[in-house]
């Protein structure tokens, strides 16, 4: 009953804020009107099961799904696609320069409905810092991606997209939910760091989407659009005398390689999140733990194994001590 209630006040806060916005209300009404699977909200409301600033969580999860949807918004105008959750995005039913806007709006309906939770107290400040650092570092990973300016090497650029444009979307639960349960500054830098990987993690798994069916693979935007994915990044890593676009497409043992460079990648990036995992509360620890076991392990063959760089987690008694 409690599930139902958050969730019934989290949609009707998020079209609240949403849908105030003037001139653009039958675009925000047009977006909004299709939820998501609401991920991000579900992952703060478990990590803060008795928070103790209860009427706020709902304003907070809907501040965390009011920003992923205004970086839907803009990513399918830069992206250019067309139909998102079975009806037309944004900008192809209204324009450009309508979804920037809509996209604009958002974030600032975010920012709203974070200043204006009830009975925050202290955690407001920090919270309208953890909301600005993550609107700033997903905006860095996508211009990152959009630039396509790999100035290192291929893995480093795709690490610091993901962690930057997924990553940080994904952190924020994690981080309001720190700050909700009275977490101190060392706690929420692990509760960030733990979002990332899951974000880099999350990231990981979707790119790894087109290879299920490799014949329609050349035909894929991100392939037609050189965008940089894990299987590319791989590739070119591991291959550098190669263009990993084009040996993507025509090699297929190179693409198995590729892809199980990509599961290795996604092994570390899962092992380093419960590795920051532990340094939060036990209960979030959990959370985190279920999480990757429910969204990002599923669709993978590969038993989790720890990468020696963190295969020797801390204690307990430590994580509690920090």
């Amino acid at each position: 009953m409690q599930d139902y209630l958050r969730t019934d006040k989290l949609e009707q806060t998020i079209q609240f804020y949403g849908h105030n916005a003037g001139a653009l209300a039958q675009a925000a009404q047009h977006h909004l009107s299709k939820p998501g699977k609401r991920t991000r909200s579900k992952l703060l409301f478990a990590a803060t099961p008795n928070p103790t600033y209860s009427r706020a969580l709902v304003h907070a999860a809907a501040a965390v799904e009011l920003i992923h949807e205004a970086s839907i918004v803009h990513d399918d105008i830069q992206d250019q696609t067309e139909r998102r959750r079975g009806v037309p995005t944004v900008w192809r039913k209204f324009g450009a320069d309508a979804a920037l806007l809509l996209g604009d709006h958002l974030v600032a309906a975010a920012f709203r409905a974070v200043a204006e939770a009830p009975d925050l107290g202290l955690a407001r400040g920090p919270m309208i810092v953890a909301l600005s650092e993550s609107v700033s570092r997903a905006a860095s990973g996508q211009h990152l991606q959009l630039t396509n300016a790999a100035a290192g090497t291929y893995e480093a650029f795709y690490t610091e997209v993901a962690t930057h444009k997924t990553g940080a979307l994904i952190a924020l639960p994690l981080q309001f939910a720190a700050l909700l349960n009275g977490s101190d500054c060392t706690t929420l830098d692990s509760a960030r760091r733990c979002g990332e990987q899951l974000g880099l993690a999350y990231q990981i798994l979707d790119d790894l989407k087109p290879y299920a069916t490799p014949a329609t693979l050349a035909n894929h935007e991100d392939m037609l659009n050189r965008v940089i994915t894990a299987p590319v990044a791989a590739c070119g890593t591991l291959h550098t005398h190669v263009d990993p676009f084009n040996a993507l497409v025509k090699r297929a043992d190179l693409r198995n390689k590729a892809v199980a460079q990509c599961q290795r990648w996604l092994d570390s990036a899962l092992a380093a999140a419960r590795y920051e995992a532990a340094f939060l509360c036990e209960h979030s620890a959990i959370v985190v733990d279920q999480f990757i076991r429910q969204q990002l392990t599923r669709k993978t063959s590969a038993p989790l194994q720890p990468t020696p760089a963190y295969s020797r987690w801390p204690s307990r008694a430590r994580a509690e001590a920090v």
